[in-house]
């Protein structure tokens, strides 16, 4: 096997056109805290707080094309494991050093990580393994390592996670499950097929959409209501230019599925998620924004667009051709 085709199943399984999330919301996290307590964290923290989930986001790929294999071998055997191109032993090795170097970021930072990347390798490992199979537990389980994200990302600047950003770890816990909720109604017809009973393959597409309604008013809620409670302290001016683009694309979203039709068709689910890709790139850069930082945001929230747009184009032309048109 040449160093290219091991090269590019490397970057595959690691999917760069959404593996900049998890790192912008700890990003978020470290200068919202900052921000609250008034400090200014070193270059180097930040950039811990940015690298410690995003190792622990490629963690959790890793683990999720080890543990779905003989799922992806029928669904889609294009994916590095079931095409041959990587061993499962491989994929596993990627999954512990990714959460290795992950822990070492984050405990760099802040010893009390150790626990919350523990929590965040459990429930990881646990969705792949169990939840995943069991409703709506598991799109919820799959929304705790992103919370965890930013309580990770706020000890760059804090000795402990400010209470008073408790209420966004949530929204965005809430938002990425709704994230997963709109992925599992991508993958009903094969989850079915390989015995995995999440909330669409359990529901059906009408039940999922009101879960999703739900999911997203709670996030959407928090998102633009607890930054007023703490106005006097965060720089509101440049929430809602941010929220003005993500809110109307979690709206597409949801209106595309709404209008698909019934059974919604693979190709209409996948092309709602896509806008989710950027829409949350837009919402977690937004509070990297409203600490006070809007250059740094808008110069990690450039590359990020830049290079999930080409990655998702390259994905889209290897796995999905149909998407194409």
């Amino acid at each position: 096997m040449n160093a290219r085709r091991v090269l590019l199943a490397h970057l595959e399984i690691c999917r760069p056109d959404s593996m900049f999330y998890a790192g912008l919301v700890g990003l978020a996290g470290a200068v919202l805290a900052a921000r609250l307590g008034q400090t200014d964290p070193e270059t180097w923290r930040l950039f811990a707080a940015w690298a410690a989930p995003t190792c622990g986001w490629i963690a959790s790929l890793y683990g999720g094309d080890y543990f779905d294999r003989e799922l992806d071998a029928t669904a889609k055997p294009h994916r590095p494991i079931p095409s041959g191109r990587m061993s499962p032993r491989t994929a596993f090795t990627g999954m512990v050093l990714t959460i290795a170097l992950g822990l070492v970021f984050a405990i760099v930072l802040n010893p009390l990580n150790l626990v919350l990347g523990a929590i965040a390798v459990v429930s990881g490992i646990s969705y792949s393994r169990t939840f995943k199979a069991r409703g709506i537990a598991g799109n919820l389980m799959r929304g705790v390592p992103t919370a965890l994200a930013f309580l990770v990302g706020t000890t760059a600047s804090t000795a402990i996670p400010p209470w008073e950003l408790l209420p966004l770890a949530l929204a965005f816990w809430l938002h990425d499950s709704a994230s997963n909720l709109v992925g599992a109604l991508c993958d009903t017809d094969s989850d079915r097929e390989g015995g995995y009973r999440t909330y669409p393959v359990r529901h059906g597409d009408a039940a999922s959409l009101r879960m999703l309604t739900v999911l997203n008013g709670l996030w959407i809620a928090l998102a633009v209501g607890w930054p007023l409670v703490l106005a006097g302290q965060l720089d509101l001016g440049w929430l809602w230019p941010f929220l003005a683009l993500a809110l109307p694309l979690c709206a597409l979203c949801q209106l595309r599925l709404t209008r698909a039709p019934r059974p919604i068709p693979r190709l209409a689910a996948l092309k709602a998620h896509e806008i989710l890709v950027g829409e949350r790139l837009i919402l977690a850069t937004g509070f990297i924004a409203v600490a006070g930082r809007p250059a740094l945001a808008v110069s990690v929230l450039a590359p990020a667009v830049i290079l999930t747009g080409v990655a998702r184009a390259f994905m889209r032309q290897r796995d999905h051709p149909t998407l194409r048109r």
